[in-house]
């Protein structure tokens, strides 16, 4: 029988060791590379997250002021025709006629401001209004308003506006300084 030693301490050269170790390594490198991507793709995530969460607060914005301008009577219009501007802030679930404050957030987490600024930007007579120097002649128009709305997010540094252009017609008669406004299907009925 043939008998098998070990061999001396003196002829090994510690390859071994030396191959765990680089494996070792190169496992290491691999788990702080797949960190570094899962902490980017986190970073992304959220920052998608955030501008989405801004592009809401800032149509929530404008759809708000829409909706209070097609709710205002004729008499609460005249403000805009003598240039005034109209500021509403969402805050809490309500919205109010007035500039946001730094403190004025919209969602129940405290992160969005938002808010509308409203002006009467021009008006045109509508198409087949006619005009005659006899008589009570009524004139449709229609008066465009530009809604620009915002929303920011503090504290990500992100902000997000938008600017809707919306017309509203309005019978008046030639040259009166107070016209009858609502929407279109109202507005073609007789009084």
């Amino acid at each position: 029988m043939r008998s098998t030693s070990m061999p001396s301490v003196s002829t090994q050269r510690g390859v071994a060791l030396l191959i765990a170790l680089l494996i070792l390594v190169v496992v290491s490198l691999m788990g702080i590379t797949a960190m570094k991507t899962s902490m980017f793709s986190a970073k992304i995530a959220t920052g998608t997250q955030v501008d989405a969460m801004a592009f809401e607060g800032a149509e929530s914005a404008v759809s708000d002021a829409y909706k209070h301008l097609e709710t205002m009577s004729s008499d609460e219009l005249q403000f805009f025709l003598s240039g005034g501007i109209m500021n509403r802030c969402l805050s809490g679930g309500t919205s109010t006629d007035v500039v946001c404050e730094a403190s004025s957030r919209m969602d129940s987490r405290g992160l969005i401001n938002a808010g509308s600024r409203t002006r009467q930007e021009g008006l045109q007579a509508v198409s087949g209004g006619q005009v005659s120097m006899s008589g009570n002649n009524v004139i449709p128009m229609d008066y465009n308003f530009d809604i620009l709305g915002g929303a920011e997010i503090q504290d990500f540094d992100v902000e997000n506006y938008h600017v809707q252009r919306c017309a509203f017609s309005c019978r008046a008669l030639a040259f009166a300084h107070r016209p009858v406004c609502g929407r279109y299907g109202d507005l073609l009925r007789p009084r």
